[in-house]
């Protein structure tokens, strides 16, 4: 059976030896925000501990945005998702820690296995949907989703690497409001500007990454990041090889319109009914997938049964996925015996602006061109007043009329004021002012109980320092209502 591999990197003089409550391992890759670890606790439960580079820990700003991050992803608590279990984001160095997946990514299973059958498509994007679902419920854009950042266990896939992204993204993208993802797979109004991502813009990428799982290739492919977001830009997603009974949930979540894709509930709910119309992949037994492919599954299962005492040796290879999701470049196809861990490619979190000769020509093409598509406007989510698109299953609202609360209507410069609000249909974009300065750049989205929070400020959207002594006044917008919301609040002299 072949299988993927990756050395699982002893720690070196600058590596901490422990994070928290968890002895390091070995260093399982580094990527755009810092270095992945294997962890153990005292219990012996493996998981992957991601510590922050010490460029962004020194930024107090991302402190506040790392740890509001973190905090909403902790809420995450779907079945199908690799949660976080610990996180400090007040330590030297900042870190989290997610529970460890032992399976093989879906890039690394296509990679080896093939394409995946219809059955098992529907399968996996049922798990998938249900995963999203559960992220967006809790306020959280996933913002990379793809073929990597999704492992496949035999009881249903994992997706990973969520609710930390938006944290760097500021930081890496201030001068050129371009996007930080995966080119190949994210959304158009993504990688146009990464201000207009949505939660709309994780189905795009679902649909993306489920037709790589279909045929092998992404839906938009070249030889540089030029060539994928012209592309992206200027053709329709590449098909080849998809099976007609696929192509129209696929082609659903490809539009190109935001509000026109099926929100994340929707597609489940969708899926649900094609399951039991074909079988009822539900019932008590192994996953539907080919036999190659629960092989490479066992194989990996089987890889970390039996952690090395604390004080073992860490130079090692293993054969399980980190559920961090950063990846090597799969090695030789020999099998050692030994306990290996594996990864995909390298995770290709790019910042689509200056990096990469040429991609700066192809960001301006794709802002010139989806601004004549869209008449450059900011998607929100259905359409005003309309609901949810056709063939989409409406979402639950919030009982009660919509309302907005301030947490405090006093407080000093250090205060975090904090905007609540309930019963607002769930999708739906938020536009946020204070005073008369213009819209927040990061606007919420309402969750699935109809309700947000956004902390004034805390990213220094509307002022440069803290917010100023005085009365304040905030307003509230939320896509496809005609009224405003507003609330007051002061801030003292110190």
């Amino acid at each position: 059976m072949r299988s993927g591999q990756v050395r699982l990197e002893p720690l070196s003089s600058q590596d901490p030896v422990r994070v928290g409550g968890y002895v390091l391992l070995g260093r399982l890759g580094t990527g755009a925000m810092g270095r992945v670890y294997l962890g153990r606790s005292a219990s012996g439960r493996l998981v992957a501990v991601k510590t922050i580079r010490s460029e962004y820990a020194a930024d107090a700003d991302f402190r506040t945005r790392f740890a509001h991050e973190v905090t909403a992803a902790g809420r995450v608590s779907g079945v199908y998702t690799a949660g976080v279990v610990a996180s400090d984001p007040d330590a030297e160095i900042p870190w989290l820690a997610t529970a460890y997946i032992a399976a093989p990514s879906l890039e690394q299973l296509v990679r080896t296995c093939g394409p995946l059958p219809t059955g098992a498509l529907r399968w996996l994007a049922a798990g998938c949907a249900e995963a999203l679902a559960s992220i967006h419920q809790a306020g959280l854009v996933h913002r990379d989703l793809k073929p990597s950042n999704v492992l496949v266990a035999a009881d249903g896939p994992r997706v990973i690497d969520f609710g930390v992204a938006r944290a760097t993204e500021r930081v890496t993208v201030t001068a050129t409001h371009q996007a930080v993802g995966t080119p190949a797979y994210m959304a158009p109004e993504q990688a146009r500007d990464s201000r207009r991502t949505v939660a709309a813009s994780d189905v795009f990428s679902l649909g993306s990454t489920l037709l790589y799982a279909a045929t092998g290739h992404p839906p938009y492919a070249g030889d540089s990041v030029t060539d994928v977001l012209v592309r992206l830009a200027t053709e329709p997603p590449d098909l080849t090889g998809l099976p007609g009974e696929a192509a129209a949930l696929m082609l659903d979540c490809l539009e190109r319109d935001p509000a026109a894709r099926p929100t994340a509930a929707a597609l489940l709910a969708r899926l649900a009914e094609e399951l039991e119309e074909h079988g009822g992949e539900y019932a008590l037994r192994p996953a539907p997938l080919p036999a190659a492919a629960l092989e490479l599954i066992e194989e990996y299962r089987q890889g970390t049964r039996s952690p090395e005492p604390e004080d073992g040796p860490v130079e090692r290879t293993l054969d399980s996925p980190t559920s961090a999701g950063l990846s090597r470049p799969a090695p030789a196809k020999s099998r050692t015996g030994k306990a290996r861990f594996h990864g995909g490619r390298p995770a290709r979190v790019i910042a689509v602006a200056a990096a990469i000769l040429g991609v700066a020509g192809a960001v301006l093409m794709l802002g010139v061109v989806l601004g004549r598509e869209s008449g450059d406007r900011r998607p929100a989510g259905p359409p005003p007043g309309g609901g949810p698109p056709p063939g989409a299953v409406r979402p639950p609202r919030a009982s009660g009329r919509p309302a907005i609360t301030l947490n405090q209507t006093y407080g000093d410069g250090n205060t975090g004021f904090v905007v609540s609000g309930i019963g607002f249909t769930p999708g739906r974009e938020v536009t946020i002012r204070l005073d008369t300065r213009p819209a927040s750049p990061y606007p919420p989205v309402v969750d699935f109980g109809g309700a947000f929070n956004y902390t004034l400020n805390q990213s220094h959207e509307f002022f440069p320092g803290k917010i100023p002594p005085g009365p304040h006044h905030v307003t509230v917008t939320v896509a496809g209502m005609s009224r405003q919301l507003a609330a007051a609040f002061t801030v003292n002299r110190l």
